[in-house]
């Protein structure tokens, strides 16, 4: 193997490559608002246009902070960029694909952290792009001697700053002093040296490694240094961003936006789709997740970059340059192979979700503490990057990212992907050359660690992912019985069910294994009202779709509630304040969170609940299909639900409809939902009473008998409940009969643990 040092590792000699403040500079762009008849590049027009800094991260994509790009409300500006640092520069327009936060700011309020936006060029253009660091940003303000090789102290930046009538590049140094605040919340503190107004949105760089860790944020006015964000907080990014075709636009003025960019959740399915095909597929590099597609576009540029900078006229690779820098020794097998592994991985399908990044992480020895990182890792570059400092020595480092890269190469892919085997052709071959100058141990290992996986035979593609069948989020909601009209909750992943067990077995049989645990995130013990629970919970439910959102599917979010609570209106809760409704956006179910039977005691109809899950999820030919049964309407009135016996005696494929659901506290409605529960139900429709008691009971009834009869198998209702809820939000006329809807979906092969361990302590 040539050597990272040696020259004809890429064909720049010792001495050839150029300085990082080049390569930054190249890649650091100013930021105009677009107003016709002015020329952003002209000296007058340019210092009145002129909005910030921001930095090419991928091939046409900019990343700067959001009050940067949408200071004057709008999401249309242009990106001005010097080819050569000094030269003419090039106008480029584009537009705010998204923001973080995405909500914008009162009049007279500033931008939170993370304060992100990623700015996609409307034309192509040839352009730089800094190299981002992978691994997480850690050890900063230590004495460099304790962190690892990194500097520990100083950090580079770079933008563009009004100096008088004209614009000029600005750089300098300055010391992390500290951090303030948590998670997406997170700011550096940055001291000891201006940040004059406008390099907000350029790059923070490491200038020991060679690339860029962050962007300044802001400045203090009366001192020297601000604030600065991580790029890893890119990874809060939604995986869904694009938004929905019926979104309301926000409006024109401060923090406002143009149609270019407007906050909202994900495209709703069609009722029809819903029903038909579920959640939809996505092909490569589709705009479902947008983090996936600027960092694995990011990874590709510099491995290409680096592949060609041997040729005459071929403009530099940062490879080159960040391997002769003192940092480089820090980096497992040099900055050149790290280019090339990090190309190679950005080939590859992305992972399925977050969840199942971490569990991959978590099963490779010497990989687990990689999958504890915040933000949590969303990309195969994020659980590389976890790998770095996740050992003391050389050797430790280099052997956990062998094996990690065993496991990713031999990680079910969801769907076909032309290109998966010529990515994973890249990664034998890069591991085939990088063990070859290992010692033997460690050669040896991972020859027979890979020489196991080619014997064995090929693992079937995961099936198409039905309801219920990926991670999902469970959120459970305990009354406080001291308190009225207050909560303790908890958040926690729920693993997707194992193997169903045998109808009529509720305990863990022979061979079995029981269930998987929910992973806790957040809880909170000490009383919420509810009230305030939709603003308290929206933080934490964003930061757990995060880990289990996948691209062009949402998680599905199981709301745990007491049987008199079954009917709290979870889904019409905002997304976050102003936002749209959580059940527009995903679907939203709920479920009982007391075992059958109650606590203790055995369920007295588990044969029967096992039984009727099977039969209503039986997607077969010839299979009869679920049905709706109005159990509570008698031409318009209300009556009784039929006792428990009544009801154990309708077919197993009936659905349990109610119509005159009233209201979480009132008696009947909660001993309407108690009886379905205790007969072995596990789905069930219900509409809640929305302040009209004269609404016609019998297009309900027609329109909801008909839809479960097109749906045939239970498994399609969540995401058709979804539909129709994000139908409801775009004001469509066919859909206004399902307002208030609400679904029970209780899945006995994914049982909840008794309410005083539903999770772990942490």
């Amino acid at each position: 193997m040539t050597g990272e040092g040696s020259p004809g590792a890429t064909g720049a000699l010792p001495g050839d490559e150029p300085p990082l403040e080049h390569l930054i500079a190249a890649a650091t762009v100013r930021i105009h608002g677009r107003r016709p008849g002015y020329d952003p590049s002209g000296p007058d027009e340019g210092v009145r246009t002129f909005l910030g800094s921001g930095f090419f991260v991928a091939p046409n994509w900019v990343l700067t902070c959001a009050h940067v790009a949408l200071a004057e409300g709008g999401g249309h500006v242009d990106i001005v960029h010097e080819p050569e640092p000094g030269g003419p520069p090039a106008v480029v327009p584009g537009e705010v694909a998204v923001a973080l936060p995405e909500t914008p700011p009162r009049p007279g309020e500033g931008w939170a952290a993370p304060d992100l936006a990623l700015i996609r060029l409307q034309k192509p253009t040839e352009h730089a792009c800094v190299h981002l660091a992978e691994q997480p940003l850690t050890d900063y303000g230590r004495p460099a001697a304790s962190s690892g090789g990194r500097s520990g102290e100083l950090l580079g930046f770079a933008g563009w700053f009004r100096s008088g009538r004209r614009l000029s590049r600005y750089d300098g140094t300055v010391t992390v002093l500290g951090r303030i605040g948590w998670g997406a919340d997170e700011e550096l503190r940055l001291g000891d040296d201006d940040l004059p107004d406008g390099v907000s949105g350029g790059p923070v760089f490491d200038p020991h490694r060679g690339e860029v860790v962050a962007l300044v944020k802001s400045r203090r006015t009366r001192e020297q240094g601000g604030t600065a964000v991580r790029t890893g907080q890119l990874r809060h990014l939604p995986v869904i961003a694009a938004p929905p075709s019926g979104a309301v636009r926000a409006p024109a003025g401060a923090g406002g936006h143009t149609p270019a960019y407007a906050p909202g959740g994900p495209a709703p399915l069609s009722a029809e789709d819903a029903r038909r095909f579920g959640p939809p597929e996505v092909a490569r590099d589709a705009p479902g997740d947008l983090y996936q597609e600027v960092l694995r576009g990011h990874d590709r540029f510099h491995r290409d970059r680096l592949r060609h900078a041997d040729r005459d006229g071929a403009p530099p690779a940062w490879a080159d340059t960040q391997a002769v820098l003192d940092g480089a020794r820090t980096v497992p097998f040099g900055p050149r192979e790290r280019t090339r592994l990090l190309g190679a991985l950005g080939e590859l399908p992305p992972p399925a979700s977050t969840a199942d990044l971490g569990a991959l992480l978590r099963s490779v020895p010497g990989c687990a503490s990689a999958a504890r990182a915040v933000p949590p890792p969303r990309a195969w570059r994020d659980g590389l990057g976890g790998l770095y400092e996740s050992h003391a020595t050389d050797e430790g480092r280099r052997l956990s990212v062998l094996r990690y890269v065993v496991a990713v190469l031999h990680a079910p892919r969801a769907r076909h992907d032309p290109g998966a085997a010529e990515a994973e052709a890249a990664l034998r071959t890069w591991l085939h050359r990088t063990t070859a100058t290992l010692d033997r141990p460690v050669r040896g290992e991972i020859t027979a660690e890979l020489r196991r996986h080619a014997a064995a035979p090929p693992p079937p593609p995961p099936p198409p992912p039905a309801a219920g069948a990926r991670h999902s989020v469970l959120l459970e909601l305990t009354r406080r019985p001291w308190e009225r009209d207050s909560f303790d909750w908890r958040i926690g992943l729920l693993p997707a069910p194992g193997a169903p067990r045998p109808a009529g077995a509720p305990a863990a049989a022979d061979g079995v294994p029981e269930p998987p645990e929910p992973e806790p995130l957040h809880d909170d013990h000490t009383g919420t009202a509810l009230s305030e629970l939709p603003d308290r919970l929206a933080g934490p439910l964003a930061r757990a779709f995060g880990l289990a959102d996948e691209p062009g599917s949402p998680a599905l979010l199981q709301v745990a509630l007491e049987r008199g609570a079954l009917g709290l209106p979870v889904d019409t809760w905002p997304v976050r304040p102003g936002g749209p409704l959580l059940g527009q956006v995903r679907p939203v179910v709920v479920r009982p969170a007391e075992p059958p039977g109650g606590a203790g005691e055995p369920d007295p109809a588990a044969a029967d609940r096992y039984d009727r899950w099977r039969w209503t999820h039986d997607d077969a030919p010839l299979a009869p299909g679920v049905r709706g049964r109005v159990l509570d309407c008698d031409a318009g009135a209300r009556v009784p639900v039929p006792s428990t016996d009544q009801l154990r005696s309708l077919a197993h494929a009936s659905v349990p409809v109610l119509c005159h659901y009233r209201e979480p506290g009132d008696p009947g409605s909660a001993e309407a939902l108690a009886r379905l529960v205790d007969g072995g139900f596990g789905v069930a429709l219900w509409r809640r009473d929305v302040g009209a008691p004269e609404r016609m009971c019998a297009e309900f009834h027609r329109r909801a008998e008909a839809e479960l009869a097109r749906a045939r198998t239970a498994q399609r209702l969540p995401h058709l409940v979804h539909a129709l809820r994000a139908a409801l939000g775009e004001g469509r006329t066919d859909s206004f009969w399902a307002e208030g809807l609400a679904l029970l979906y209780d899945d006995p092969h994914q049982p909840l643990p008794g309410s005083d361990d539903l999770f772990a302590p942490l």
